[in-house]
């Protein structure tokens, strides 16, 4: 359907479709294109059919609940949705208890009447950039007939709904990049909200004081409704782009980006000259800082994820982890006490510089992946290469998560080869509001 959630919302008010008419078309969509398994752990037909008769009702009474009512949405599969397994992508989960409860955020926004369509595939416990996971199958990226390639992980199968126009938005979690690799990799909107700002009640854990909540959709005006109806905070109106500067980060921090991925980066900063934003290439401090501890001493993600998953790692449950996902929280147990206390005190005085790096009229502008979607076979077959390229594909990302950074992955567009490329926009932590605004005006600029 590839529509907004705001078209939904006009559809409804003119009578033109019913919420239920639109979850029949979201079905038959699903059965039409195949290989369902490949996206969803689990379709909770039952579930958005009473969703969308009580919507239509509504709305044929003229009492919908507000602009997100009869609108579908698919969850990444660490949400609990009553009644199903909260199965985090794994074998060891497959045969636990069915959740009892929603997660908050299930439930605040069904409460505004979304349809929950189903849950989604992901990276195994969410622990991977790629989206590569042999259990339950990894969603073939959209974007390429012709080669199989990465979705990007670890939200790999909400992205998948998103960009294959299932759903107009998909639920993500993220700790290093795992809304925002999925939205470069598809050419996708994916907002990384600061820590906190949307509740992670129910969520399964990778590495708690990281982990934030986030939408995956088509363009930023979604996201920034998404917020509204959560956080009862408008975005801000970003005015002219004249007003803005755009830094863009300097020195060894980032990775080296790809001459395809270069290009089109490059066309965005004399886009948005042209428009009279300033853009000035300067040393980001805090993220210099923070690739040195990551480097020096290992990352915040393989300290916490650790001790998530101690009683995991010390079962014979252990031995069902795919390998790959297993020699990562490996590494992360291996770390010294001296590191891990580096990484954990580090954090809060880099995040308040950051802070106070960044003027009230600042935003940081980079490649959100320094490269586009791989191939997914050669990954599959080579250990070695996964997890190098695993860490180059977060590599730009996980700096913003440790500092607390409030960042929009945005549809640059295509690379030579027509595969996308993303540009993500990071400020400070708190700014959320501001950023969603900025963001609705640069993407207005890139899709002209």
């Amino acid at each position: 359907m590839n529509m907004r959630i705001v078209d939904f919302h006009h559809a409804f008010e003119r009578g033109e479709r019913t919420p239920l008419e639109v979850l029949e078309a979201v079905f038959a969509s699903i059965e039409k294109d195949g290989a369902p398994e490949h996206v969803f752990t689990a379709l909770t037909r039952e579930r958005a059919e009473r969703a969308a008769r009580a919507s239509t009702e509504r709305w044929r009474s003229n009492k919908p609940l507000g602009p997100l009512d009869g609108v579908p949405i698919v969850w990444k599969d660490v949400f609990d949705v009553a009644g199903t397994v909260t199965t985090c992508g794994s074998r060891v989960r497959a045969q636990a208890a069915p959740a009892t409860a929603d997660a908050e955020l299930v439930r605040q926004l069904e409460a505004q009447g979304m349809v929950s369509i189903g849950k989604t595939t992901l990276s195994e416990f969410a622990y991977s950039g790629l989206g590569i996971n042999p259990y339950p199958g990894t969603p073939r990226n959209p974007v390429d007939q012709a080669v199989a390639r990465i979705p990007g992980g670890s939200s790999s199968g909400s992205a998948a709904a998103v960009a294959l126009g299932w759903v107009p938005c998909g639920m993500g979690s993220d700790t290093s990049g795992s809304i925002r690799v999925p939205a470069a990799f598809q050419a996708l909107v994916g907002f990384k909200p600061s820590h906190g700002r949307y509740s992670t009640q129910g969520m399964y854990p990778l590495a708690p004081s990281l982990d934030t909540a986030g939408p995956l959709v088509r363009e930023v005006a979604d996201a920034c409704l998404l917020d509204e109806m959560l956080t009862g905070q408008t975005c801000e109106p970003a005015g002219p782009l004249s007003n803005w500067r755009f830094i863009v980060p300097a020195g060894r921090a980032l990775a080296q980006a790809s001459p395809a991925v270069q290009a089109v980066f490059e066309d965005v900063l004399a886009r948005l000259s042209r428009a009279g934003a300033g853009i000035e290439h300067r040393e980001f401090a805090s993220f210099e800082l923070t690739r040195r501890i990551f480097e020096e001493h290992g990352t915040l993600v393989a300290v916490e994820a650790t001790r998530v998953h101690e009683a995991l790692m010390a079962s014979p449950e252990f031995l069902k982890v795919d390998p790959r996902i297993a020699a990562r929280m490996r590494r992360g147990a291996s770390l010294a006490q001296a590191d891990r206390d580096v990484i954990e005190t580090r954090r809060a005085p880099l995040a308040a510089m950051a802070g106070k790096d960044l003027a009230e009229r600042e935003v940081l502008l980079y490649p959100t992946v320094s490269m586009t979607a791989p191939a997914m076979a050669p990954l599959e077959k080579d250990d070695e290469w996964f997890a190098q390229c695993n860490l180059q594909v977060l590599h730009n990302t996980m700096l913003g998560s440790y500092l607390d950074m409030p960042t929009l992955s945005l549809p640059a567009g295509p690379a030579d080869d027509g595969l996308p490329v993303g540009v993500s926009l990071s400020t400070a932590s708190g700014r959320d509001a501001r950023l969603l605004g900025l963001g609705e005006a640069v993407q207005e600029l890139l899709l002209r």
